[in-house]
């Protein structure tokens, strides 16, 4: 990659279209973009719903969002940044498009060799400074995948930006955290969360078993309490759920809530099992113990690009109910085995500080 000009840039945008997920394990690379450019104003283009993952970081000066597909007077909006340099971080065709539109002079971005029509666009329009991942013929070659983060790294290193600190950013200020405690301070810890999604409903899974997730769960947090999380589209599956279990008050089923009151909750978690979803990226980034269960079919790419990062954490392919239970009910047994022993270490240097 020819040198991208940071040191000179007065406008920078960072464009990055998918999912929540996705743009927490893009802030390492938003980190060291701040800190190779401190003079520039930083601009985030994203989809309205993940705005939100930004707030308190620091790490961009602006965002612009959009709602659904970017549309002409969006368009206009991109154009009126006047950005010196556009970054893709996502590699899809909508991303590489809005870096276009800035008209940045610098068009930086990486995309997949094994789509060459979209190779050959980002060389010859969309981007000025390209990068080409291979993981498809990594994976035929049963060659290890870089996580999300690490492939950011490559990209980085390839602008010529140091990229020494690859953890998640993700800020929660006191009111946040306050209004997370009046809402849990009366159940009983451990607290352990459950993300639903209705992926769990597949590889012959029943209802029935999801039942038997939730005492499974409820065991390993020992008379704690359980919050059960879900979004608009599993809002029929919590219903279902907890017309079932309406008798158990040791469950809370928590829907219907922004971005920021999810993180708030979530962060007051002991452990965290989930479904390959932002979940397991929001998870890590508060910092929590995390049981992520992948789709057979996705697995071997998404254990490794999307794996939980920097937590302790076990990845199970999901199966038959049966033996995914099984292996849930192990990992649980040894993180949590884990974790007390951490933080009676912990308490032990502390007292030894004192």
């Amino acid at each position: 990659m020819n040198p991208v000009p940071l040191k000179e840039a007065q406008n920078i945008a960072v464009i990055r279209t998918d999912h929540i997920g996705d743009l927490i394990v893009s802030t390492p690379f938003l980190n060291a973009l701040r800190k190779a450019a401190p003079q520039a104003k930083i601009t985030a283009i994203l989809p309205k719903y993940t705005e939100q993952v930004l707030y308190n970081t620091n790490l961009v000066n602006e965002i612009l969002t959009y709602d659904g597909k970017p549309d002409s007077q969006f368009l206009a909006k991109v154009k009126d940044i006047k950005a010196d340099i556009a970054i893709s971080l996502a590699p899809r065709t909508v991303a590489y498009k809005l870096a276009h539109a800035t008209g940045a002079p610098c068009r930086v971005g990486y995309y997949y060799a094994n789509r060459p029509l979209t190779a050959i666009m980002c060389r010859i329009l969309y981007l000025t400074h390209t990068m080409s991942l291979n993981l498809f013929k990594e994976l035929r070659l049963g060659h290890p995948i870089l996580h999300e983060v690490q492939q950011l790294g490559e990209l980085a290193k390839a602008m010529q930006m140091k990229y020494t600190d690859e953890s998640l950013h993700l800020v929660l200020d006191e009111k946040e955290r306050s209004e997370a405690q009046k809402i849990v301070h009366e159940w009983n810890p451990p607290l352990a969360a459950l993300q639903l999604h209705n992926n769990w409903l597949s590889s012959n899974w029943s209802f029935d078993n999801m039942l038997e997730l939730i005492n499974l769960i409820k065991a390993h947090a020992q008379g704690g309490h359980l919050m059960i999380f879900y979004g608009p589209a599993e809002k029929e599956l919590a219903q279902n759920l907890q017309n079932r279990l309406a008798d158990d008050p040791s469950l809370h089923f928590l829907g219907g809530l922004t971005f920021r009151q999810w993180a708030s909750l979530l962060d007051s978690a002991d452990f965290v099992v989930t479904p390959d979803t932002g979940a397991v990226h929001l998870a890590s980034s508060l910092h929590k113990t995390v049981i992520a269960i992948y789709e057979e079919r996705t697995a071997t790419l998404n254990t490794q690009q999307w794996a939980p990062w920097q937590v302790p954490h076990r990845s199970i392919v999901k199966g038959e109910p049966e033996q995914t239970l099984k292996q849930i009910d192990l990992a649980l047994n040894d993180l949590l085995v884990d974790k007390l022993a951490w933080e009676a270490i912990k308490l032990k240097e502390e007292e030894n500080i004192t």
